[in-house]
């Protein structure tokens, strides 16, 4: 029997896109505590976050041959924050969660979303460009150069304050640039069947 433990998480992938449930129980045994943790973090509440990771390794395991998952860790995160986010929409879940400023990203797109990483760039390179040019600039140190809110104060010799108000402002302007797309392309993919 081969060590699963040293495969790779695309090797694990595409065994597991074969049906091999060793392969799953890895990915399982490698991810489950990560996510578990993510999850509590924003929910704090434990059987509530059992049962999105439950559903996140089902939906997996269900769907995997559907999915084109280039990136395994990033895909199962953004599987448990959407999770959460639906539980929290719907109701059937409390708001126990602050989320930190640090942790508020735009979540990577993965190979199986509506839009193309290229295309993608592409939309958010558009965007960044009506942007003030201070406003571009801190966007920028924090997304391309991953730097905190508070080094990117230091730099700029403003407040930490200031650079997350910035940063507040451009992810909300462009969650609204991004979602105008989105709908189109819903629309297009409605007709188009």
């Amino acid at each position: 029997m081969p060590a699963y433990s040293h495969y790779s998480d695309n090797v694990l992938m595409l065994l597991l896109k074969e049906g091999d449930a060793i392969a799953f129980n890895e990915i399982y045994s490698r991810n489950w505590q990560q996510l578990y943790q993510t999850a509590y973090r924003r929910l704090k509440d434990r059987e509530l976050c059992k049962d999105v990771i439950h559903d996140v390794f089902a939906d997996l395991w269900n769907k995997c041959a559907e999915k084109d998952i280039a990136d395994l860790q990033p895909y199962l995160h953004t599987a448990v924050r959407y999770k959460i986010y639906t539980l929290l929409a719907k109701g059937n879940a409390a708001p126990h969660f602050v989320e930190p400023f640090e942790d508020m990203a735009v979540s990577p797109v993965m190979a199986d979303s509506w839009l193309e990483a290229d295309e993608l760039e592409r939309l958010i390179g558009l965007w960044l460009d009506t942007l003030p040019k201070k406003r571009q600039q801190i966007f920028k140190m924090r997304y391309e150069e991953n730097l905190s809110t508070k080094a990117i104060s230091e730099q700029l010799n403003i407040s930490q304050k200031t650079v997350q108000n910035q940063l507040l402002n451009s992810i909300s302007g462009l969650r609204g640039y991004l979602s105008h797309y989105l709908t189109i392309l819903i629309i297009l993919g409605f007709f188009n069947k």
